[in-house]
């Protein structure tokens, strides 16, 4: 897991791709929010833009994958993700290698309160329970890069 601020994204030049993504994502504010998907050259990577609400904790659960580490970056609003390591929460859907996608539930993990200029990378190793609301629930505009690391 990296928690950190898109300004400090030169720090991530020796993880292949997540420059790029981060580079990518820094230039993208509420007014060029894309309406699809965007392709990141050359790095096997996407960026796919997202407008949730978030809701209590009780109502999410935690995801992981296998082939793609996520990067969240909230452009607008403030997100609640939860991260728990893949070997502390307990398997409740097959994961699907078509969507690389698995859910698991579980009662502990590290809360990040991500706000505007946030981002954080959960790798396949980092299971995430996303679009908890912090307080009430509330609108929140992101980026959620896919950095293919299987």
């Amino acid at each position: 897991m990296i928690f950190d601020r898109i300004s400090h994204r030169d720090c991530y030049e020796t993880i292949p791709g997540l420059k790029e993504i981060l580079d990518t994502m820094a230039e993208i504010h509420k007014d060029n929010m894309p309406k699809e998907p965007i392709q990141i050259d050359g790095a096997n990577s996407f960026i796919n833009p997202a407008s949730i609400i978030t809701r209590p904790v009780n109502l999410c659960r935690y995801e992981a994958h296998r082939q793609y580490a996520d990067v969240h970056y909230i452009i607008e609003g403030t997100e609640e993700i939860i991260v728990s390591d893949l070997s502390e929460v307990t398997e409740i859907e097959v994961f699907s290698k078509d969507k690389d996608i698995g859910f698991y539930e579980g009662d502990q993990g590290t809360v990040c309160i991500l706000k505007p200029g946030d981002f954080l990378v959960c790798f396949p190793q980092d299971a995430h329970k996303v679009a908890v609301a912090p307080s009430a629930c509330s609108d929140v505009l992101k980026l959620v890069g896919k950095l293919r690391v299987g």
